[in-house]
């Protein structure tokens, strides 16, 4: 599975062009329709788009626009190596800032184990949407693997055992199994394999890549003989692709 975007040129287009060098969304979006019906169902070079680009802002937005552009180090953008962008960019994390929160109040209950005396509610992810409940759970990823009894609790009390949005499955199973020799990592094994085999009673082969052969790795883990169990019974109902990528698991 794939988690890290190529960002520089991410960035270049929907923040450092519109939000910082020409003046906002709104003034740059007329060029965007401008752009679209100049090149619509053409390949064109990066020469070819800064062209179309100068010619655009010199027409619309004078000597102050192109002012700007030159102000742009194109060489740093389009040329430079490395992890660090060509001009420090600034996020808004006020959502993540809410998951984050979340996940480092589960870190530092883990010294409770009793999960009557926590004061977490259910309520607790009712304004976060689906994108919002992944970034909680990979936070907490990020953290030591939680004791099985607030594993066991975090997946009861949020329904992350039984959601239908697999995004947010996988990632409590990679929290439940993330200590392979835990109780909740050794109950939860069955029922994460079960999952992605569609042997839970639903029918449904969870298939894709990115779901699939990370739960069989993390089950391998906890118990390999469990894995290769369901993995015999359930493998022509995968993709060949991911039969053999699998059974190298």
């Amino acid at each position: 599975m794939y988690t890290v975007a190529w960002r520089p040129n991410a960035d270049f287009v929907e923040r450092y062009f519109p939000e910082q060098t020409l003046g906002g969304l709104e003034i740059f979006l007329p060029y965007v329709k401008d752009y679209v019906e100049t090149f619509i169902g053409k390949s064109i070079t990066t020469a070819q788009w800064r062209e179309h680009l100068y010619g655009y802002w010199g027409k619309h937005g004078g000597s102050e626009k192109v002012k700007a552009l030159d102000s742009i180090n194109w060489d740093a953008w389009f040329y430079g190596e490395g992890t660090e962008l060509p001009v420090e960019m600034s996020y808004d994390t006020t959502l993540a800032k809410a998951a984050y929160d979340l996940a480092e109040r589960w870190d530092a209950a883990r010294g409770d184990t009793d999960t009557s005396k926590l004061h977490f509610k259910e309520t607790d992810l009712q304004d976060f949407d689906s994108n919002q409940i992944v970034v909680f759970l990979e936070k907490l990823q990020s953290y030591p693997p939680l004791p099985s009894e607030l594993v066991l609790y975090l997946g009861q009390l949020y329904g992350l055992r039984k959601t239908q949005n697999a995004e947010i499955r996988l990632r409590f199973y990679q929290v439940s199994l993330a200590d392979p020799k835990s109780e909740a990592a050794k109950k939860l094994a069955v029922e994460a394999v079960q999952w992605v085999t569609g042997l839970n009673g639903s029918g449904v082969v969870v298939g894709r890549m990115k779901f699939c052969r990370p739960i069989f790795k993390a089950v391998a883990k906890v118990d390999k003989g469990l894995a290769l169990e369901y993995w015999e019974k359930a493998k022509m109902g995968f993709h060949p692709i991911a039969r053999k990528l699998i059974d190298k698991v």
